[in-house]
């Protein structure tokens, strides 16, 4: 199974975005419906409104720092993101992310390729391309593929559990 291709429109955020920036942890308890109004909506006063018209944010160095808690990146999933571009990211809101059905790519080159909101990317495998540039990434692992294709980690392990009581 492959991940083939996400592809869409993007919205461009800066550098250093706390997790607390991107869900506040007084909204961490929110049901999803109602996390989406609060997600980066403390990075600026259209941040909210950009990443729920996007399915893939681009984000700078460090992304997501701060808390080992879910809820911000549940919510973005929530809110449309299925994937992240980056410079890098934290690496507990990383595997976060991945758990909750969102790609996190590490691409620093097309974060620093200027990139502005609207324009579109294809991502596969081992690539991400933006107007007729290529990007190399490191290859997406099978597992991170079946996750992010069931749409997080415990939709994957409800589909493991599924084939296992069909045998």
């Amino acid at each position: 199974m492959e991940l083939g291709l996400i592809s869409g429109s993007v919205a461009v955020f800066g550098d250093h975005i706390a997790a607390d920036t991107v869900l506040p942890a007084r909204h961490g308890f929110l049901p999803a419906s109602e996390a989406v109004l609060h997600v980066l909506a403390e990075a600026g006063p259209d941040a909210n409104a950009r990443a729920r018209a996007h399915p893939v944010l681009i984000v700078g160095e460090g992304f997501g720092y701060g808390t080992g808690r879910e809820s911000p990146a549940r919510a973005l999933r929530a809110a449309g993101v299925r994937a992240l571009i980056g410079a890098s990211f934290a690496r507990m809101f990383y595997r976060n992310a991945i758990n909750n059905g969102i790609l996190p790519i590490v691409c620093g080159e097309l974060v620093r390729a200027g990139i502005k909101d609207g324009d579109r990317v294809e991502i596969d495998t081992g690539a991400v391309r933006w107007q007729r540039r290529t990007f190399p990434i490191a290859a997406v692992s099978p597992l991170v593929q079946r996750i992010v294709l069931a749409g997080g980690l415990i939709a994957h392990g409800r589909d493991v559990l599924r084939g296992m009581a069909a045998t």
